[in-house]
């Protein structure tokens, strides 16, 4: 531990926020640790109820702030509208709620990791002049990232081609994805003495319902292939029950066992996961999801992905019929290479250099709340 880190005594305190999909919440939890080693207690604030972020933070056994969120919908259909008009109330009270956990916190900085649910907590640490500190993990600026910006966050990226300004550091990834071994990662999930190669289909916390519907459809063919593992998400349902060549998971748990049991991986392209799975050296395909469904992020990631070796599948006519093709080639090929590496030791330096210098503090009190 820095000696320079506490006073009196007392461990200081960060805030990481960051909600609404898992990609938004496990860089944060990558993190920890890695402030834990350098004296700081953490603490979560994002969505309240039960948010994807409360059950993955309570699960690493993070004390947890939940807090109203506002979602911005990008729509003009009348539910979308009605949503959005209701933005300005909705945001002054949830940032009211976020504030009153940061007065209960006292914490020396707040680390976001975008997502709509990330906003509350940003906003009010700006009120309080809380140094701010965001990550962004693709070519584009999210919009609570933006606006994270604007309020004088220090912003990392992961892509250091990103068009926005940024220090350059990649993706944090947590620790026990690198510690698994396959052997044991399949017998903890039933897998024993498989003679055909393990095809992982992960689709994120929501479940990606296109990769679901396409296993329903091709499932004897790919069965015929694959023994498959198949996580479905929130969404999700089990296109047959469990058996020696498959097994539905509405969530995976421990995402390093299906990372690590797995020969070949198909999944949508979000950051984290190009970056997970590029990082693990796994052979994959990775199917975006069209621009208008999101901003266009995940067709930009898929060509990073591609660039590292993955595979990409776009949705479209051809797609059913390419699909098991391109698994296939995947498993006769080399598999991916690293996309970046020492992401967490950079940021950490940074936020806690940053820290040390003072350069963030607009007053006496969040001078005195930080390291002198």
């Amino acid at each position: 531990m820095d000696k320079t880190l506490t006073e009196s005594g007392n461990i200081r305190k960060i805030a990481f926020t960051g909600g609404g999909t898992g990609g938004h919440v496990y860089p944060n939890l990558a993190l920890i640790p890695e402030f834990a080693r350098q004296g700081f207690d953490a603490v979560y604030i994002g969505g309240e109820g039960n948010s994807v972020e409360r059950k993955l933070a309570e699960e690493a056994g993070i004390r947890f702030f939940g807090v109203p969120t506002v979602k911005l919908v990008r729509s003009l259909s009348p539910a979308a509208i009605a949503n959005n008009l209701k933005i300005p109330s909705a945001l002054h009270k949830a940032v009211k709620a976020a504030g009153e956990a940061l007065d209960a916190i006292s914490p020396a900085a707040v680390f976001s990791k975008g997502g709509y649910a990330s906003l509350p907590a940003v906003l009010a640490a700006s009120k309080r002049n809380i140094p701010i500190f965001a990550h962004e993990s693709d070519m584009t600026l999210g919009l609570a990232n933006k606006i994270a910006a604007k309020k004088g966050a220090v912003i990392f990226k992961a892509n250091p081609a990103a068009k926005f300004d940024g220090i350059a550091v990649g993706m944090p990834l947590r620790e026990e994805l690198f510690s698994v071994q396959k052997s044991a990662a399949r017998a903890r999930l039933g897998l024993l003495n498989c003679e055909k190669p393990v095809l992982l289909i992960l689709g994120g916390s929501s479940g990606a319902k296109y990769l679901n519907d396409a296993t329903a459809r091709l499932l004897d063919e790919l069965r015929a292939r694959f023994v498959l593992l198949h996580v479905g998400g929130k969404n999700g349902s089990p296109c047959a029950t469990d058996s020696d060549d498959y097994r539905y998971f509405p969530y995976a748990s421990r995402v390093a066992d299906f990372y690590a049991a797995s020969d070949v991986v198909l999944s949508r392209a979000g950051a984290t996961a190009v970056y997970e799975i590029s990082a693990l050296e796994k052979r994959a395909v990775f199917v975006p999801l069209p621009k208008g469904i999101s901003r266009g992020d995940q067709l930009q990631n898929a060509e990073l992905a591609a660039a590292y070796g993955g595979r990409v599948l776009w949705q479209g006519e051809t797609f059913f019929a390419r699909l098991i093709p391109l698994l296939e080639e995947a498993l006769q090929n080399p598999p991916m290479t690293p996309v970046s590496s020492d992401a967490n030791g950079k940021i950490v330096r940074v936020v806690c250099d940053t820290l040390r210098r003072g350069e963030l503090w607009k007053d006496k009190k969040h001078w005195q709340n930080g390291l002198q």
